[in-house]
């Protein structure tokens, strides 16, 4: 197998992986890096046809990938009941990974709801309790859920760094998080959350 096979399969291979990211601004860059690889390969091959069509494919994933960097997300949270229609539609639509992630008495344990809306959709919900120490309070997270469609940190990221008025509101200095799932710790470290060595329990400070 010679270089330019090799171009073609790792193109190839690049493209295949775009189609396989929850995240569209990640799927525009593979996806444009995986054909800029193709029009080599093509050119190399005097497939003119293929050269043509990824010089198409290529600028249709800058101009995309442009809007997206400049259109300004809109973030809100709500606070809902959780019997509302609405909240009980959403965790049976995601039931599954929800009991996986966070356990299957997470919901029920949780003494407030509030919904994530990303850009007017619902992009998540988040579930917990808020306890009172002696020397102040802090939201023990049950539930920290963002829907795949936007799974890119941004709404974790507004809510929990940049944006934390919802939790001051409540008088909420600090949040926990125990025993989370392995897949879930990737996302506390990202947002900030610390574990100590002897300790399950993730923590962050307002």
């Amino acid at each position: 197998m010679n270089m330019i096979e090799l171009l073609g399969y790792a193109a190839s291979f690049i493209i295949f992986i775009s189609l396989m990211m929850k995240s569209i601004i990640k799927l525009r860059v593979l996806n444009a890096i995986g054909g800029l690889l193709f029009i080599i390969f093509a050119f190399k091959t005097n497939s003119w046809p293929a050269v043509v069509m990824n010089i198409g494919i290529v600028f249709i994933d800058i101009y995309y990938f442009y809007k997206m960097i400049k259109i300004q997300d809109n973030f809100e949270i709500l606070e809902v009941k959780k019997d509302n229609e609405i909240v009980q539609y959403f965790f049976e639509k995601n039931k599954q990974e929800l009991v996986a992630l966070f356990g299957i008495d997470a919901f029920t344990k949780s003494e407030k709801i509030a919904l994530y809306f990303r850009n007017n959709d619902i992009a998540g919900l988040v579930a917990y309790t808020v306890q009172d120490t002696q020397t102040e309070k802090y939201a023990d997270l049950l539930i920290d859920f963002v829907v795949p469609k936007y799974r890119d940190l941004a709404v974790g990221k507004h809510f929990f760094i940049d944006d934390v008025s919802f939790w001051k509101k409540q008088g909420i200095a600090s949040f926990a998080a125990a025993q989370p799932s392995a897949d879930h710790i990737h996302y506390l470290e990202r947002l900030g959350f610390t574990c100590s060595n002897d300790s399950l329990i993730w923590t962050k400070s307002l």
